[in-house]
């Protein structure tokens, strides 16, 4: 009997899918969840045609979703939670959770599936648009990183608010039924889409040692390699001296420890950042609670500067308080979240006031605004290395630094570290 009801179950779940899921609609919509994210992909050529053609792909991927049927709608949103977050459970592998990695794509996959479906409940195609963009802005669990306005990053058009309004207006141009008129329509949107000038943003007047690592996250905490690494950190701080560096940057959590708990390495670095400044990434335990921390040593002296915004699921569980600690208990052998700062952190070398931040911080709007010149951004990719995480990280910096017209130093473990800059317009590019 049970055996039974176990097939109707399956039978009537399979029968449901077949009126809803047509191969057709799977398809279309996975082409355009895939040309949505196209520009994650093709950032990884750094080649000026592709980057060109990106922006015109990720129109194509709107005009296609708008016209998608309800289910296509739950569809594309699946495959684009795929495409853009697939990596998001590699993490888990280092904390010997591997089984829970395809359980959590599921997860973030089902989240933008009912994202994109929310927006297909009006029946005109206008409409739909207005609620795919306003979407956009909603991010679940704080998690901010799924952006349209930064899949205008490459190519000729603004990487902003209003840039990202006429494509959109070009898409629902496109569905119109007028043959000429609508592509008329969307020449004049994709027009007013143009970033027309360039931005210099102010750079640090010094020289600046902005340190790449590739030290694989299953050894960055192994404590036998702990005194390896730091010898390294140090030789590398001696050689930005000879060089006559005035500022050192090693990534999020270069020295594998606690700085807090290690007063002898605390003054040598003190005595070394009387010839250098020194930004490092280390964690800090204060009061039973546990920072993830960039240490400033700069004229002989020690700032500790704690991370505002922690990465949700990763560093602390955006949940309430009980839920919190049963998650933590359950997948984490029952460790607390982090323990974030009140606000961010500030400081000032030969009078350029730079604000610091710590990989996920670096592409949080929140971050880019007050009166300050440079940001100065630390960041361990090791947890997603292989994947395109550091690819969108560095777009998502990009569309940042350029609406808000700052350069962001960017130190890295595990990924290409850089100075990015606000993105110039396209013919200022050659």
């Amino acid at each position: 009997m049970l055996k039974n009801q176990r097939f109707a179950w399956i039978s009537l779940f399979v029968r449901f899918l077949n009126g809803h899921f047509s191969t057709k609609i799977i398809i279309k919509a996975f082409v355009g969840a895939f040309l949505l994210s196209n520009f994650i992909f093709l950032a990884m050529a750094e080649n000026q045609i592709l980057n060109f053609i990106s922006p015109f792909l990720t129109l194509a991927g709107i005009f296609v979703l708008i016209n998608l049927s309800r289910a296509g709608f739950f569809a594309a949103g699946f495959f684009t939670g795929i495409l853009w977050f697939y990596w998001i459970g590699f993490s888990f592998i280092y904390y010997e959770l591997v089984w829970l990695i395809p359980f959590v794509i599921l997860f973030v996959a089902l989240v933008y599936g009912l994202l994109f479906w929310i927006a297909s409940f009006p029946s005109f195609v206008a409409l739909r648009a207005v609620l795919l963009f306003l979407i956009s802005y909603v991010h679940p669990f704080g998690f901010n990183w799924f952006n349209l306005e930064a899949t205008l990053v490459l190519g000729a058009f603004e990487p902003n608010t209003r840039g990202l309004i006429f494509i959109f207006l070009a898409a629902i141009s496109l569905s119109l039924k007028g043959k000429i008129l609508k592509f008329i329509l969307a020449f004049i949107c994709l027009i007013a889409a143009l970033q027309f000038k360039s931005s210099d943003a102010r750079t640090l007047p010094f020289d600046v040692e902005l340190v790449n690592t590739n030290v694989a996250q299953r050894v960055r905490w192994d404590k036998s390699l702990r005194m390896k690494f730091t010898n390294e950190n140090l030789d590398l701080i001696s050689s930005a001296i000879a060089e006559q560096k005035r500022l050192i940057v090693l990534p999020e959590s270069a020295f594998p420890l606690f700085m807090t708990n290690e007063p002898l390495l605390v003054d040598e670095l003190k005595e070394l950042s009387k010839q250098i400044t020194i930004v490092a990434g280390a964690l800090a335990y204060e009061n039973k609670q546990i920072y993830n921390s960039a240490f400033l040593f700069q004229d002989g002296a020690l700032r500790r500067m704690d991370k505002k915004f922690l990465v949700p699921f990763g560093e602390e569980i955006p949940l309430p308080k009980f839920m919190q600690d049963a998650v933590n208990k359950l997948f984490f052998g029952g460790a607390s979240d982090f323990k974030k700062a009140e606000n961010f952190s500030d400081y000032e070398i030969d009078g350029v006031k730079i604000r610091n931040a710590i990989c996920y911080e670096a592409t949080r709007e929140e971050l880019y605004k007050g009166e300050f010149d440079v940001v100065v951004a630390i960041t361990n990719n090791g947890w997603f290395v292989p994947s395109s995480e550091p690819v969108l990280q560095k777009v998502l910096i990009k569309h940042l630094a350029t609406k808000y017209n700052k350069a962001v130093y960017h130190s890295v473990n595990g990924s290409k570290s850089e100075i990015i800059k606000p993105k110039k317009a396209f013919w200022d590019e050659f």
